[in-house]
């Protein structure tokens, strides 16, 4: 969308609103960025600007999983990173689910429908063993709690049918990602939410920053730009470093349990869980149609539809004649070694920005946000996810 200067009623508007932070995009990414800069200033007035409304975005349209992510993608990050930092890399996750649980779920995890459930990452048939034995190896000589279960187990537990067994990571999780969102909105005190204006003017200078909105000009100390995926639409300095990807999912009609927690089946680029109400969540599918699935679009597609839907019907016991009761897309955002982009942007004064969360936004975002403000107040960021490394 863009805003025509007919829209444009903040030329006439009588008054420029005053807060100490303003934050873009009303996520995961952006309600995570206000709990930490009330933690830092209690009493400093914050407002978030969404031109929709509470997670409307990629926090409102993912699988629920709280996750470091699957052994395959432990393994990518060893073959680029080395050792060392895949383990640290790792351990930023398991660092952000640690501290959702002390600051916000704590003990009412039935509010949010978090529940520990452990993952598994299916192992394709058995000439792809040997190479997840050595994953696991790698993995357990790294205190990774990571375990290798066998093809009835995983059948058993995952009802995955057709498989040499998996690696199953213990510590990771399920959530209601709205709820989630609901529940940190409930703990901010000083942060007003302005929804249903678009931000399209982003000015700043030595000491403010001003943000305007087709309603109205919002001026403030420094701006938070949380909009992973859609972040070069305001700043398109990033068109070539932040690539919007979108991805799909439906969700079945209740069916009998029969799936303890998050699963990967890496070689369609699927996963899937089950809802505690007994749907059946299934994501993926992108590599059937790569080319067009590079958008910031969206839009629920046939073809990447209709392969989630036969993998629904096809892959499962007695779901022959199963009802898909909804479909959704939504959009990622993609930095070039696929780690996230934070910190202060690189020209413009008093902005500061967190984007590129390349799939795992749920899994890193309420950690990333509280390194996104400790850096805004002079702390050093970790050196794979500031910033500076993409020019």
């Amino acid at each position: 969308m863009s805003i025509s200067y007919w829209l444009d009623e903040s030329l006439t508007s009588n008054n420029t609103k005053n807060y100490d932070y303003t934050i873009v995009g009303a996520g995961i990414a952006g309600l995570s960025t206000a709990y930490w800069l009330e933690k830092k200033s209690p009493h400093a007035k914050i407002a978030i600007i969404d031109k929709f409304s509470l997670a409307y975005g990629a926090s409102g349209r993912n699988a629920g999983f709280v996750t470091c992510g699957s052994a395959l993608h432990f393994n990518k990050l060893y073959e680029k990173f080395g050792q060392a930092k895949a383990q640290e890399i790792w351990q930023f996750s398991e660092m952000n689910r640690e501290l959702l649980l002390k600051e916000i779920i704590q003990d009412e995890a039935n509010k949010v429908d978090y529940k520990t459930t452990g993952s598994c990452t299916v192992i394709p048939d058995e000439s792809h063993l040997g190479k997840f034995e050595k994953i696991l190896k790698t993995m357990k000589t790294l205190n990774i709690a990571v375990d290798m279960i066998d093809a009835k187990t995983l059948q058993k537990e995952y009802a995955v049918k057709i498989s040499a067994g998996a690696i199953e990571y213990k510590h990771d999780g399920i959530i209601h990602p709205v709820k989630l969102l609901k529940k940190i909105q409930s703990q901010l005190k000083n942060t007003d939410f302005i929804f249903g204006q678009e931000v399209f003017k982003i000015q700043s200078n030595e000491t403010t920053a001003q943000v305007t909105t087709q309603k109205q000009i919002y001026q403030s100390t420094q701006v938070f730009l949380c909009l992973n995926g859609f972040v070069s639409q305001l700043m398109p300095e990033f068109n070539e470093i932040i690539k919007p990807q979108r991805g799909q999912v439906i969700v079945t009609e209740p069916m009998p349990q029969m799936i303890k927690g998050p699963c990967y089946l890496t070689q369609h680029l699927c996963y899937f869980r089950q809802l505690k109400t007994g749907e059946i969540l299934i994501g993926g599918f992108r590599n059937h149609d790569a080319e067009n699935e590079n958008t910031a679009h969206d839009q629920a597609t046939e073809k990447i539809q209709h392969a989630l839907e036969d993998f629904a019907k096809n892959y499962f016991d007695n779901t022959t004649d199963i009802k898909i009761n909804y479909r959704w897309s939504g959009i990622m955002g993609f930095t070039p070694d696929e780690q996230m982009m934070i910190g202060a942007h690189p020209s413009r004064k008093n902005i500061h920005m967190m984007a590129g969360c390349s799939g795992h936004g749920m899994g890193l975002s309420f950690h990333a946000a509280k390194k996104m403000v400790d850096n805004s107040f002079g702390e050093k960021l970790p050196d794979y996810l500031d910033i500076a490394r993409l020019k």
